[in-house]
């Protein structure tokens, strides 16, 4: 069981370093934005990777009859481990693939506007029109879900629009309104 962990492991390190390169290799600057299978895939890789390797130790203990209390005690305490960092990552990713499925975003970084197209409007966002900018973000990085994050942009009309971290990087709509209040909030899990 033991030599399976560790090809496991190399099978993820490996999967790492294949997810980077394939990243920097279709990277490229863009104006439009969508939700993208690629930009959905890095996110939530590190996730599907725990939960996978999570089943893949619990399984194990129903095909192997013969494991010893020392393996079983490791295969429970990681197996559920891994579950539970996976968890919350997978459920952030549901809710805001749910809130941004039909929305795309388009930049003009020569007007420094941006056109948000929802399903109930669309919304041009530019300095005069922002009262308020809101990041909403997790208080450390070292879990795989606080790469989930999401701006709560507040208009002179009153209506609040939020844009998340799977829609655009955040830091792209920030510079475009470096002159906008803005506040940070910070939530253990990012949920909307």
């Amino acid at each position: 069981m033991l030599g399976l962990l560790l090809k496991i492991a190399a099978l993820a390190i490996a999967a790492q370093y294949g997810v980077r390169f394939f990243s920097w290799l279709f990277r490229k600057q863009q104006r439009v934005f969508y939700l993208s299978p690629m930009r959905q895939f890095k996110m939530v890789f590190w996730s599907l990777l725990s939960f996978w390797l999570g089943g893949t130790m619990l399984g194990t203990l129903l095909r192997d009859p013969n494991v010893t209390p020392l393996e079983l005690g490791i295969a429970i305490g990681l197996g559920s481990l891994l579950f539970l960092f996976a968890l919350p990552t997978l459920l952030v990713h549901f809710q805001y693939w749910r809130h941004e499925r039909e929305n795309a975003m388009e930049l003009e970084k020569e007007t420094n506007t941006a056109l948000l197209l929802q399903p109930n409007g669309r919304y041009l966002l530019n300095q005069q029109h922002i009262r308020e900018i809101t990041e909403v973000q997790c208080p450390t990085k070292r879990f795989f879900w606080s790469s989930y994050q999401y701006l709560v942009i507040s208009l002179t009309d009153g209506q609040q629009l939020k844009v998340t971290s799977l829609l655009i990087d955040l830091e792209q709509l920030k510079a475009l309104w470096p002159r906008v209040p803005y506040q940070t909030k910070t939530k253990w899990v990012c949920f909307l």
